[in-house]
């Protein structure tokens, strides 16, 4: 007889046992006199030949799977070898620099709105309130639209458009307002909706075009995000408190740093889709979302911590800015006047508690050993912990505390950054890279918006509706 083998691509006819010598049959007798069964018995020579024809079949079987797994744009299995790679530490400079024009939420915020000569109260603030979260509105509603609105770009193309709006909407402050003394409220949209809509282009798809460079450069990556704030609200709050650096200066830092990220990234970034005889290409969103049972309820997980992740940072840290909003911090409670500190210098050394817990814990989640959803899941519970520990802590009102809760809320925020991206590179279809980004950011983006909408609330958790000498004024 004859035996056939299906391969993937490959149709083969092989007889069964053709190259076998046959015997003849050995029949044994029974004890009652009976014959058995004839029992052929193999020799050495038949055993080996078995053995040879099984490894065949299983090295087959392995190089199909491999191409399977290979068409498909998997990146499991890649894992390993991209691990080996040198880091690209040019990647956290490009990361600090265009993620340098979002620090305009902060601190920064406060100063062009005295420049334009508006109040802390009134209709006209609110309407500068409004403008600035255009910033919010732009990144959540381009992180997706961008698949759409942007889909004729290829995703390295759509990482440079990114980048130069955001130079763009970074140059209004300094050129239109601090420069030509234009007092005009429009810029105040035009600004923070360009940074808005320029960082939810950038953040995602960055992350997505970079992903082939391997982890250790992505680790470095993921922590240029808190070293921008750093650098804005730690060096340069302290050089205008201490050297009378005019705010202006960092203004056009920002702007200037936006060219340098486009010189950087040209040198860096892959920009072919074939990296390493992997394809890279990404699919459509709507490919993906037709696709969605390969990759999608892998990553719900990840977008729920991540919901709560950015809730807990962009609620926590303006309410602590707007509890102790005194000229002097009272540390240790709002009745206990013992030990004071100047607000500036008690916001420096929140902004150095945020910062050294969000790089470190980046860089912990991509040196923790994770090698199963499991284990990826439990490093994602321990996140949601500490960022659900560090929200209660705030609403304590104790100044000292506060440190304390901002550091672990944003080490929670980092450390599940870290553990998302690493699952996302390891265990989502290459081709479906950038559909888990977008999808993941988003919904962190919704969770940043109802942080943000949801701020008076955390404030009164803290304050319980007294106002203090030191803490909770109404100014």
């Amino acid at each position: 007889g004859t035996c056939f083998t299906v391969r993937i691509g490959e149709f083969s006819r092989r007889p069964r046992n053709s190259d076998s010598v046959q015997r003849p049959a050995r029949a044994a007798a029974r004890p009652d006199g009976a014959t058995m069964p004839a029992i052929v018995t193999p020799t050495a020579e038949d055993r080996d030949l078995k053995l040879k024809e099984t490894d065949s079949e299983q090295d087959d079987d392995e190089s199909t799977d491999n191409l399977v797994s290979s068409e498909s744009g998997s990146s499991s299995c890649d894992e390993d070898a991209t691990e080996k790679l040198p880091p690209r530490r040019s990647a956290m400079v490009i990361m600090t620099f265009v993620i340098g024009g979002y620090t305009l939420i902060g601190p920064l915020q406060h100063d062009l709105k005295h420049r334009l000569n508006i109040g802390d109260a009134g209709g006209v603030n609110e309407m500068f309130t409004q403008s600035v979260a255009f910033v919010q509105w732009g990144k959540t509603f381009m992180t997706l639209g961008q698949n759409v609105l942007l889909s004729c770009f290829a995703t390295v193309h759509r990482v440079y458009i990114a980048m130069i709006i955001m130079l763009c909407g970074t140059l209004i402050p300094p050129l239109f307002v601090f420069t030509l003394g234009s007092t005009w409220l429009g810029w105040v949209p035009l600004c923070y909706g360009m940074v808005g809509l320029a960082l939810g282009v950038f953040e995602c798809t960055y992350l997505s075009v970079i992903s082939p460079l391997g982890p250790l450069t992505k680790s470095w990556a993921i922590m240029g995000f808190p070293a921008a704030f750093a650098v804005v609200n730690i060096v340069g709050q302290s050089l205008m408190a201490l050297i009378d650096l005019p705010v202006a200066a960092i203004f056009w830092y920002i702007v200037l740093c936006q060219p340098v990220a486009i010189v950087l990234f040209r040198r860096l970034a892959p920009h072919d889709t074939q990296v390493d005889g992997k394809n890279y290409k990404q699919s459509s969103i709507m490919s993906s979302l037709r696709d969605w049972h390969t990759w999608l309820v892998r990553v719900l997980p990840f977008c729920l911590v991540n919901i709560m992740s950015h809730f807990v940072m962009e609620s926590v840290l303006p309410a602590v800015f707007n509890t102790y909003n005194a000229h002097e911090v009272a540390l240790f409670g709002p009745t206990n006047n013992e030990v004071l500190m100047e607000k500036t210098w008690f916001l420096v050394v929140l902004s150095i508690c945020m910062a050294i817990a969000d790089m470190s814990s980046r860089k912990l989640g991509y040196h923790i050993q994770v090698k199963n959803t499991k284990s990826f899941y439990l490093a994602l519970a321990f996140a949601l912990v500490c960022c659900t520990v560090g929200l209660y802590a705030t609403t304590m009102g104790v100044a000292a505390i506060a440190w304390f809760a901002v550091f672990l809320a944003f080490f929670g925020a980092g450390f599940n950054y870290a553990i998302a991206s690493r699952y996302i590179d390891g265990y989502v279809p290459r081709k479906h890279n950038l559909a888990a980004y977008s999808i993941w950011m988003f919904v962190g983006y919704c969770g940043a918006i109802s942080g943000a909408v949801l701020v008076t609330m955390v404030r009164h958790w803290i304050c319980g509706g007294v106002e203090y000498e030191h803490q909770c004024r109404s100014h």
